[in-house]
């Protein structure tokens, strides 16, 4: 899974990736929007995890993870595909926190 450099998500969001497994990485972005969110994401397991609040989604086949900047928002964006299906997760951080989720079988 291609990622973004660990200084793209601190100028972008306000923290690092956190290593919390072997080549597993965090970012608890919980103080920067003021409510529980957590993102993590293995890159040579093509995994991610987005735990927020009572959201708890963990996804395999990610093919890239992206940030996403456009005037006065700030999102993660997360590619998927496999054998099965093909997608794309939207994680909008700024100005506040919502998730959409398309996901197509093929």
């Amino acid at each position: 899974m291609l990622t973004p450099e660990p200084r793209d998500f601190a100028e972008a969001l306000g923290v690092e990736p956190v290593e919390v497994e072997v080549e597993a990485q965090e970012l608890d972005l919980t103080e920067v929007v003021g409510e529980p969110l957590k993102f993590s994401f293995h890159a040579v397991e093509r995994s991610i995890r987005l735990r927020w609040g009572r959201v708890d989604i963990y996804r395999e086949g990610a093919t890239r993870l992206r940030i996403v900047e456009s005037p006065g928002r700030t999102g993660l964006y997360v590619d998927f595909a496999t054998d099965t299906m093909t997608g794309t997760l939207r994680i909008e951080v700024f100005p506040e926190v919502s998730v959409d989720d398309e996901l197509l079988f093929t």
